[in-house]
């Protein structure tokens, strides 16, 4: 009986190594998508404001005194600011001083992979692009993204006041 050669299991053992590469890049690839991360759709509070790099930390319950968001999955995002016109943007409304904060409803979309858009029609003081510098089960990092000059200038200034983001 004549021994036949079968060309059908030296391209599986080709093909076995590249599937597997593929299968590992799709990974790492889906875990860089930040923007649509189940840890975004949660509730934040604001604990941190250095040059619109803002820090928040997941809470429970969303608390009518203090800053912060809630992302829901539908694109809606329910907002604690600041009644001012500046909003939280500035040093002076945040933390030092107790500004009375107001609840505000908007939408939040995803730009790319680490970057959202947020808009708020009857408040603008969170309104604009953010960068998702850091996002986990207890805390998120958003950096507010402006025109090339202005982001010179704030990266200017993170790095002397020595601002990680």
């Amino acid at each position: 009986m004549p021994v036949v050669k079968c060309n059908h299991f030296k391209s599986m053992k080709k093909l076995i190594p590249f599937l597997l590469l593929l299968f590992f890049a799709t990974g790492f690839m889906k875990s860089q998508d930040r923007a649509s991360d189940p840890f975004l759709l949660q509730t934040w509070k604001l604990t941190k404001l250095d040059n619109y790099i803002y820090t928040y930390e997941k809470q429970n319950i969303f608390y009518a005194k203090s800053p912060g968001l809630k992302f829901s999955k539908n694109g809606k995002i329910i907002g604690n600011l600041s009644k001012s016109a500046n909003g939280y943007d500035t040093k002076e409304d945040f933390p030092e001083k107790a500004s009375k904060m107001e609840r505000y409803v908007g939408n939040w979309k995803k730009v790319s992979d680490t970057t959202i858009a947020i808009v708020f029609t009857s408040n603008n003081s969170m309104d604009g692009t953010f960068v998702i510098s850091r996002l986990t089960e207890s805390g998120l990092k958003l950096r507010k993204v402006f025109s090339a000059d202005v982001e010179k200038k704030l990266d200017s200034i993170r790095r002397t006041k020595n601002i990680s983001y």
